[in-house]
Formats: structure tokens, C-alpha cells, sequence
């Protein structure tokens, strides 16, 4: 009886053949009571239409909800498609956003007109620190394959970053405007005139001077390269936090927060 149950297709064919082999023996086996074997064939067969009618019906129905259920997984395969596609193109725009993002920061800072006469950008990405919190060495994924050279700037969209100290074939070490050992000279972006050079220090900030005693820098003055020694002119360094005058030097001394954020270096660009 379970067996019946669990294949209640099959166990309808079955009935149906054995009614049908019935009536085929009874057709032939008649005494001459053709009258009652026709009634009973008759009968017979009605119940057997029934029967494939209702087998049918249900072969039917199997067969449909087969082809509902392809065409619903086909449709859910569409969508699973689509959502993929969908969210690569996002990732796509995303990226793309980010780097026209920095792009237009970079153009900003480098004066993009006077820089693209001048000199040929190169995009890196960072891909090794140090180990110290502040990125005062660090090594960048383009080299010597790229015409990237010892001295050369490298910036970011911030502002000036530091120079290639070594260089080699898919890599480069970048020495930052922080480190202890790097110098800079620099001017006031309001009054050009007025020069100095800063230094970094191991708290990761920029310590400088004025060259003249009667320098009229402020705290909040942005210092840009002036263009004498290594670096190119016009590269933004940072502003004026604190400004104190040393009576040993009698020079006027600066400290200064870089504009670019060294805890967060990913890509730069080299100035070739």
C-alpha cells in the first residue's frame, strides 16, 4: 500500500492496463450473450477513458508545473545575472568617481595648466611602509621602467609629499617631507618674496624658519616650494600652526602641519 501511494502515476497505469486486459478477455470469451459483453466492454472502456482522462489530467498538470518551474528558474537566473552586472558597474563607477576625485584634487594643487607644460605625471600606488606610525619611508610599485629617477617629486591631491631616494625596476623608495634628514625651502603663497626652509621631525610634523628676521609670516600662512633645489615651485607643503621668535637666531620660527595626511597614503603620483 505505501509502495501505491509514493507512485500514484504509476500504480494508475497499471489499473488502467489491467481493466483494458479484462475487457479484452471478456470480449473474447462471450457465450453468445453479445449484448452483455458489448454493454460490459462498452462500460468498460467509458471507465477506462475516465481513467486516462484523469491520467492524463494529471500527467498534464506534472508536465506544466515542470516547464513553470524552468521558466521561473530562468527568470531567477536572469535576475541573479542582472543583480551581478549591475553591481559590477557600480564597483566600476565607484572607482572611477574616486579617481577623477583625486585627479581634480591633484589638478588643483599642481596649477594642472602650468604643470602639464612642464612636466609628465606618474600614478602609484603605496605598497609598503616602514613600519613607523608616520610614513616617512615608503616604497611605491613603479621604478626605472616608468623614468621615475632619484630626486624626482612625488605628491598626492593634498600637496607635496617628498622625493624618490632610490629607485629600481617596479619599485621606488619615497623619502617624505617628514623625515628628520629632509629639507625644504620654500615661500609664503601670499607674499613669494618671502622665504624660508622646514624640516621634518619625528613627531611628524615640520619645523622651518624665515630667512628674514622681519618676515611678517602668520599662523595660518600656506607654504608652497619656491622652486630652489630639488623640488619643483608651487607645490603646497602645508600651513602655519605656530610662529616664535628665537632670540639666539633672531629668526623667526615655524611650525607647520603638512597638508598631506601621511597616515593615509594609498597612491601618489611622481613629477618626472
Amino acid at each position: 500500500m505505501r509502495w501505491i501511494r509514493e507512485h500514484k502515476l504509476i500504480s494508475a497505469l497499471l489499473a488502467i492496463l489491467l481493466a483494458l486486459s479484462i475487457i479484452f478477455v471478456v470480449s473474447l470469451t462471450g457465450n453468445g450473450n453479445d449484448n452483455v459483453a458489448t454493454d460490459a466492454v462498452n462500460k468498460g472502456t467509458n471507465t477506462v477513458s475516465k481513467g486516462l482522462s484523469a491520467v492524463a489530467g494529471v500527467i498534464k498538470k506534472n508536465v506544466t508545473g515542470i516547464f513553470s518551474y524552468k521558466k521561473l528558474q530562468k527568470e531567477i537566473e536572469d535576475l541573479q545575472e542582472e543583480n551581478t552586472d549591475l553591481r559590477r558597474q557600480l564597483a566600476e563607477a565607484k572607482i572611477e568617481r574616486e579617481q577623477l576625485d583625486q585627479l581634480e584634487e591633484l589638478a588643483d594643487v599642481l596649477n594642472f595648466d602650468y604643470t602639464k607644460k612642464k612636466f609628465k605625471l606618474v600614478s602609484a600606488d603605496v605598497t609598503s611602509l616602514d613600519g613607523s606610525n608616520w610614513t616617512n619611508v615608503f616604497t611605491i610599485n613603479i621604478g626605472s621602467e616608468s623614468g621615475v629617477e632619484v630626486g624626482d617629486a612625488v605628491v598626492n591631491g593634498m600637496g607635496l609629499i617628498g622625493k624618490i631616494q632610490d629607485t629600481g625596476k617596479g619599485w621606488s623608495k619615497v623619502v617624505s617631507i617628514i623625515d628628520d634628514d629632509s629639507k625644504v625651502s620654500f615661500k609664503l603663497a601670499r607674499d613669494t618674496k618671502q622665504l624660508g626652509v622646514v624640516k621634518g621631525n619625528s613627531l611628524g610634523e615640520i619645523n622651518g624658519y624665515m630667512l628674514d628676521s622681519e618676515s611678517l609670516v602668520s599662523q595660518g600662512d600656506i607654504i608652497i616650494t619656491s622652486g630652489l633645489g630639488t623640488y619643483p615651485e608651487g607645490l603646497e607643503i602645508g600651513n602655519v600652526k605656530d610662529v616664535a621668535y628665537n632670540s639666539n637666531t633672531l629668526l623667526k620660527e615655524i611650525t607647520v602641519e603638512p597638508a598631506v595626511n601621511f597616515k593615509n597614503l594609498e597612491k601618489v603620483s611622481v613629477i618626472l
